[in-house]
């Protein structure tokens, strides 16, 4: 976003392998589409039946996708968690309902093989909440194109003082503040004598967070093992370049409904 590149989501019709390029919505830029690697749970000989059967043609359904790949239900329900199957007009919940009724391994039916999918009766299920689809994007992508997790708890945040990272830049040097987010990054280079920098991230972009060796033995299980903090600090700025330096720290991966987030590792 911050580079003006559109992103586009994973999807059984358009994403091979890897990431690649293709036209965006303008129909003239480029834009990045999100390759199959990025689910987790489905492997490259996963793919490389997505995309033999592909050759044939686009997918209309759940239904024509497993009996054209031969993928099991453990493989077409882990595509469906990951909302791959947009481009046939099947929301997560509904490909879901559909692949948990297929076969655990697919078989050969010929006697269906010329069924139109289109025969099969449709179960009209409630449609998950903006929040719900977010954390089903961090379990199965561990990111999500559609909002960032802190936007849900910025009205509880905004109680408690939590700035959002943007306005940072309208406070003023050795001003005491809070921040929230998503640990992104953690670095100890050699030559810190122990200082560890973090990245945070909300909705709003990234903050820089300079945690002394004291802060982070003290907060060592937070610093070390959780992915999301309620940083405490004081705001210092020189020039463009601002960061807090961390008087204390406060779990809230466990606050975030469920997500899996994983801790990144060090650099």
């Amino acid at each position: 976003r911050r580079h003006a590149v559109e992103v586009l989501s994973v999807d059984v019709n358009h994403s091979d392998w890897d990431c690649t390029l293709e036209r965006g919505s303008d129909g003239i830029q480029w834009a990045l589409r999100l390759g199959l690697r990025m689910v987790a749970g489905v492997g490259h000989e996963v793919a490389e039946a997505i995309l033999a059967a592909r050759r044939l043609g686009d997918f209309t359904s759940v239904v024509d996708f497993t009996r054209r790949t031969k993928l099991g239900r453990g493989d077409v329900a882990t595509l469906t968690q990951a909302d791959a199957f947009g481009s046939v007009d099947q929301d997560r919940r509904e490909a879901l309902w559909q692949a948990l009724g297929q076969e655990k391994r697919s078989l050969q039916q010929p006697l269906f093989a010329e069924i139109d999918d289109r025969d099969d009766s449709t179960c009209y299920l409630p449609a998950l909440s903006p929040q719900e689809q977010v954390t089903e994007d961090y379990r199965s992508l561990g990111l999500s194109l559609r909002a960032h997790p802190m936007s849900f708890h910025r009205d509880f945040l905004s109680e408690l003082g939590v700035r959002t990272h943007a306005s940072l830049g309208d406070g003023f040097n050795d001003e005491t503040v809070m921040i929230a987010g998503l640990v992104i990054l953690r670095q100890r280079p050699a030559t810190a004598k122990g200082v560890t920098f973090v990245t945070l991230e909300d909705e709003t972009g990234s903050a820089n967070v300079v945690v002394m060796p004291h802060t982070w033995q003290r907060y060592f299980q937070i610093a070390r093992r959780s992915a999301a903090w309620i940083v405490r600090g004081r705001l210092e700025k020189k020039g463009n370049t601002i960061h807090v330096l961390a008087v204390s720290l406060e779990d809230m991966a466990h606050g975030l409904d469920g997500l899996k987030l994983k801790p990144r590792n060090f650099r």
